[in-house]
């Protein structure tokens, strides 16, 4: 009885200490929502009076639904209010909507038309969006030129992006002669202003990495050492192919952790281009080879059944590359499969190499035990 009070009074305690602090969350949850409707509320008198700034602010909080149920059709309403009245800020964010399809179809004519809108008012973000349209081929004719010249003119203002996008141009040579230091001047600007892509770029990922990418290559490492040594814990004879596989399991899961960290502090964009394919491949192939010998731990028959999939998979990859990609962009297309073929190699690759060792070892891929293939107590030969 006694421990059964032992056990009970601290689990009712966790659990009433647990409550009170969900029920202090969910009171200061509701008492901000409460006050964003409040703030909702307000900026929709004002925006019906004909405010720019508060149609403006109620079409943001539209767009990220605070305060209001989220809708992309109504925040573009009042946003377009707003930018009828020539706020450069909403003139961007109705060009921003219909360039990628917020509350409407998307058109990058319509979207152009609002960015130079609001370029003419030296709006950077519109700047840097018109440059990547530019860049890329949406809605005008490919232009590196124009797209550095775009880029640069919201630089110049100090937009983190647009500095991490004319870095990139100036790094692979495009519209701009190839110049690695200015690239890496360009990109340190934008590091410094928090931009997480050009901290990686720069190689200081590991402060740039998010908390789950963080907690993800930890698991990793520490499920690499545990794969690694409580396996010599497994001794028995019969067993020791799925003790090889765990062994090669936990050695290939530390190898990836630390492709990672290396491609995060050397294969960026100050690279060339071909230096971070291969980074990506590696990693891509890796994986494939993690995942193939799990389904052997409890089916033999499954190497060759992995080894069809990683065909499939390597066809219907390619296949979607070529889908998505336009003709506008048939380089990245091009880029992009060294990283689509990298997981179903390294399936197919690894599933080979399984599929040989259990042919050559039998079914089971380990060495008949004497007793098996001994006689009878006559001397008789065992038949089948």
């Amino acid at each position: 009885m006694r421990l059964a009070w032992k056990i009970a009074l601290p689990v009712a305690c966790l659990a009433v200490i647990c409550g009170v602090i969900a029920l202090v969350l969910v009171h200061q949850h509701s008492m901000e929502q409460q006050k964003l409707a409040e703030e909702a509320q307000a900026y929709r008198v004002r925006a019906e009076k004909g405010e720019a700034e508060a149609q403006y602010s109620l079409g943001r909080m539209y767009f990220h639904g605070q305060g209001v149920p989220q809708s992309y059709p109504e925040a573009l309403k009042w946003y377009r209010k707003a930018a009828d009245q020539n706020l450069a800020k909403a003139q961007y964010n109705v060009g921003y909507s219909y360039y990628y399809g917020y509350g409407t179809d998307g058109d990058f004519t319509e979207a152009l038309r609002w960015f130079h809108l609001a370029a003419d008012q030296r709006s950077p973000g519109a700047e840097n969006e018109i440059g990547i349209a530019y860049e890329v081929g949406n809605g005008v004719t490919r232009d590196y030129g124009e797209a550095v010249r775009w880029y640069r003119l919201s630089a110049e203002q100090g937009y983190a992006a647009a500095q991490y996008n004319l870095g990139w141009m100036y790094a692979n040579g495009r519209g701009v002669k190839k110049d690695r230091v200015e690239a890496r001047e360009l990109v340190a600007k934008a590091a410094d202003q928090g931009c997480r892509p050009a901290k990686q770029m720069l190689g200081r990922s590991w402060p740039a990495l998010s908390t789950s990418e963080k907690a993800r290559l930890a698991l990793g490492l520490a499920g690499g050492i545990f794969l690694l040594f409580p396996s010599q814990m497994l001794n028995l004879e019969a067993q020791r192919q799925i003790r090889s596989l765990v062994r090669t399991q936990g050695v290939l899961l530390i190898f990836s952790v630390a492709l990672s960290l290396f491609s995060y502090a050397y294969a960026g964009i100050l690279q060339p281009p071909w230096v971070v394919d291969a980074f990506s491949l590696a990693s891509n192939f890796v994986w494939g080879a993690l995942i193939a010998p799990l389904p052997r731990m409890v089916w033999r028959d499954s190497p060759k059944w992995t080894l069809w999939a990683s065909g499939f998979l390597l066809i219907a990859l390619n296949a979607l590359v070529l889908a998505i990609f336009n003709r506008h962009r048939i380089d990245a297309a091009i880029r992009f499969v060294p990283t689509a073929i990298g997981l179903p190699l390294g399936l197919g690759i690894t599933s080979a190499v399984l599929l040989l060792r259990n042919r050559r070892g039998g079914e089971t891929g380990e060495r008949s035990s004497p007793d098996e293939t001994a006689g009878t107590e006559d001397g008789e030969l065992a038949h089948p």
